[in-house]
């Protein structure tokens, strides 16, 4: 047998519950990390930021404590602006790593050894077809054979890219736990290193877990290490910086051309060498506030506004996209001015408005929009199109300056439903409207799932799109995300080059830029060049802003490695945006697949060879929970899964979803616990395969008791909260009447969860119910409140 098959992965990117953990290997028919089974050995981070991009590679050594051949599932969490470009698992002394193929062939690789009973699996980008495909999440890895007493080796690389959001950006790893317990590294190592054309200022690296010890920390480059022994991974790895306000409205080049395209891939059929391979460039521009300082998420600027929320309550918001999207409600309600107007808009297969028109934003009414969607109830299907066609007419009617602001996860059922029609539809009765009624368009995308080819296309009509995983951090985003409100972008953003010869192929990594962010495009040159000229051209406060750099574009340079996929990615994009506007056609298919395959991405028209054929979600559940939803693959026919408790059920397949799922009785008198369910699948040519999984029986509600050091607060100042709460509480919020509710996380240091709730100087005087709401992993609620006063 061929030694690479001796020692095989499976490996898929699906859009998994949330999974904020890092590098997590699950034994096989466990529900957590089981240290006594499989342990963290060794973990080793390298970090390299080189101007907003972003390279972790992460090495990690398991260990086997039995003396059977083990399997287990690797999990990881991706950061929404991620993509993976490296795995592999090593086989003793043998690297193994995956391959990228174009996805026809690696389906057809897949299906051949399937037959022959060698279990393959596939990478795949959504892990369903092509379309669903241009979603992903979550990186996961079936990992086997792991040997008895043995070590398992696995490399893992993403590329993210950085955004500077009112010249301040955040990074983090995500390494804490939330779906599984934490675990522990016997030895653990960071490597950081952070470059920058434009000055760096106040760098911080807050994580009490893993202190940076930095070696270097200048304008232009920060490096530093952490190394220690027997580590908890209780939170996540984060820095944070900004960028010299003094050196902002400047305009960096930066350039990299390796001329020898290197040695051919050994999955190429006809490898061609080459001495003349292009050069690449990106020129970087980092925009000043201008005239104006820039606006906050707690005090949006500019004229009055009318805020037009569609907040989606279809089915396929349960949990987590649902507590994100209510999050998200509840903090642009918060901030939004009383002299401001609003409305809600409910969606779901029929359309339900908070008022039947927008209504001044004062207190009350913001308390009472709260009511009314938590009154609310989830329903089927989904009509998208209603939702934007009511926002539009209550746009139309409107004093001026209308903002829609979407909170969804874009999956359509009903109405138009292929994106480039939706989108078209959308695009043409917004043109329609007068320009002073022309909605903003500014779309919040929840879920691991969202529909972000359709969001794109709809934030084309002067709005602004951000999306935001169940695995990551939401305040960073959500923040930047609502300081853009009351604020307009950069206009008539453009690069200009000469002489224009000199370069091809240029495209911009960004759809808008905001004064206090960064403006970047990337292209080509196909040979050196001296005294080239570029100039960033644009409009802000009505001004003309020009920023104009010279630069020579060099024979040889091995700087800025990342700027050769940066472009392949940048041009991928904007062929998959063709394709979706446009339908398919075959030279950008095969355009895509060049790119991939040459610098190593995922597409939806490509896939590293390696998926497990079933997911289980939920995985944790309540007694009684009637729903259990499984993931298969597209050659799976039927599922049928074997309770422990002697019920058998057939899952239904619902198309719309790509889901099988089927209603059941958990018994209310099962002990909380982990328990394992069967599932046995028949694909379309009649092979039978069975898979075990476990769910997680949890009844009890968590406990909460708060902490605090005195009842009585001024009005502006800032209530420090100290939470005591049950081990299984996997989120705890605050939430004050008239404040900003806040996301308590916990402080291993002070063995307690903590957070700090601003009391907004306005807020009226008298006596307030502060209330923590804990919820856990099997969406059990449990609270307490406290009296507090508010004097002046």
């Amino acid at each position: 047998m061929n030694k690479t098959l001796c020692s095989f992965f499976l490996l898929l990117l699906s859009p998994l519950a949330a999974f904020p953990d890092g590098g997590v290997l699950i034994p096989r028919d466990k529900a957590q990390p089981d240290p006594s089974i499989l342990s963290l050995e060794e973990m080793e981070i390298t970090i390299q930021i080189d101007n907003g991009d972003a390279r972790v590679f992460v090495k990690q050594i398991f260990a086997n404590h039995t003396s059977a051949i083990e399997e287990g599932n690797y999990v990881f969490a991706l950061p929404s602006r991620a993509t993976v470009s490296d795995f592999a698992v090593w086989d003793g002394p043998v690297r193994i790593p995956a391959v990228i193929l174009e996805r026809k062939r690696a389906g057809e690789i897949y299906n051949e050894l399937k037959r022959q009973s060698i279990d393959p699996g596939l990478l795949q980008m959504g892990e369903r077809d092509a379309d669903a495909a241009k979603r992903s999440a979550i990186f996961s890895a079936r990992i086997v054979p792991i040997p008895g007493y043995g070590t398992k080796r696995l490399e893992f690389e993403y590329h993210e890219t950085i955004p500077v959001e009112n010249l301040k950006s955040y990074f983090a790893i995500p390494l804490r736990p939330d779906a599984y317990q934490a675990q522990t590294a016997r030895h653990l190592r960071i490597n950081f290193e952070l470059k920058s054309a434009h000055s760096i200022a106040n760098f911080q690296a807050p994580a009490k877990s893993f202190p940076l010890k930095l070696a270097e920390n200048s304008a232009h480059l920060v490096r530093g290490a952490f190394e220690g022994e027997n580590i908890n991974l209780t939170e996540d790895f984060v820095t944070t910086f900004e960028l010299d306000k003094s050196g902002s409205d400047t305009l960096a080049i930066l350039t990299h051309r390796n001329p020898n395209s290197g040695p051919p891939a050994p999955t190429e059929t006809a490898p061609v060498r080459s001495t003349n391979e292009p050069g690449f460039f990106a020129a970087d521009a980092l925009l000043g506030t201008g005239s104006s300082p820039a606006a906050t998420a707690a005090a949006p600027v500019g004229v009055p506004k009318t805020i037009l929320i569609l907040f989606d309550t279809s089915l396929s918001m349960q949990w987590e996209k649902l507590e994100r999207s209510y999050q998200a409600l509840e903090t642009l309600l918060r901030t939004i001015k009383p002299a401001d107007k609003f409305n809600v808009i409910l969606f779901s297969s029929r359309v339900q408005t908070f008022q039947s028109s927008p209504i001044p934003a004062d207190s009350p009414a913001i308390q009472r929009a709260l009511d009314f969607v938590r009154a609310s109830r989830l329903r089927g299907g989904t009509s998208l199109q209603k939702a934007l066609q009511e926002a539009l007419q209550e746009s139309s009617a409107s004093a001026g300056n209308p903002y829609l602001v979407l909170l969804s996860d874009g999956e359509s059922t009903e109405g138009a439903i292929r994106n480039a029609k939706l989108a078209a539809w959308y695009e043409s009765e917004w043109k329609k409207l007068p320009d002073t009624n022309r909605p903003r368009t500014y779309i919040f995308g929840v879920g691991d799932d969202a529909n972000l080819p359709l969001f794109k296309l709809l934030a084309r009509q002067d709005g602004v799109l951000e999306n935001v995983l169940s695995t990551e951090p939401i305040e960073f985003k959500l923040n930047s995300f609502l300081s853009k409100i009351g604020r307009s972008p950069l206009g008539q953003l453009s690069l200009s080059v000469s002489p224009d010869s000199a370069v091809d192929s240029v495209y911009p990594l960004q759809d808008e830029a905001f004064a206090g962010s960064r403006a970047v495009w990337v292209g080509r040159f196909q040979k050196p060049a001296q005294g080239v000229a570029f100039t960033m051209h644009g409009v802000r406060d009505a001004a003309p802003l020009n920023l104009t750099a010279k630069t020579n574009l060099p024979r040889e340079s091995n700087d800025h490695p990342q700027l050769p996929r940066l472009w392949a990615r940048a041009r991928v994009d904007a062929l998959l945006e063709k394709i979706e506007r446009d339908g398919e056609d075959q030279a950008s298919i095969d355009e895509i697949i060049r790119l991939s395959r040459q610098y190593k991405f995922v597409t939806p028209y490509t896939s590293f060879l390696a998926a497990p054929r079933a997911l289980l979600r939920p995985r944790v559940i309540r007694p009684g929970d009637p729903v259990i939803r499984v993931k298969t693959d597209a050659s799976i026919a039927s599922v049928v899964a074997l309770f422990p408790f002697g019920l058998v059920k057939k899952l239904k397949y619902l198309p719309q979803e790509d889901t099988w799922q089927t209603r059941f009785f958990a018994p209310t008198d099962l002990e909380d616990g982990a328990y394992p369910v069967r599932f046995v699948m028949r694909d379309k040519a009649g092979h039978t395969y069975e898979e075990s999984k476990t769910f997680v029986i949890a009844s009890k509600s968590p406990t909460v008791q708060i902490k605090l050091a005195k009842k009585r607060y001024h009005q502006g100042e800032v209530l420090d909260l100290k939470v005591d709460a049950s081990q299984s509480t996997r989120t705890l919020v605050a939430r004050l009447e008239g404040a900003i509710p806040v996301n308590l996380k916990w402080d291993a240091k002070s063995g307690i969860n903590m957070g700090q709730l601003f009391i907004p100087p306005q807020m009226a005087p008298g006596a307030y119910q502060l209330v923590v709401t804990a919820e856990d992993f099997a969406h059990n609620m449990g609270s307490q409140g406290v009296e507090i006063e508010i004097v002046p």
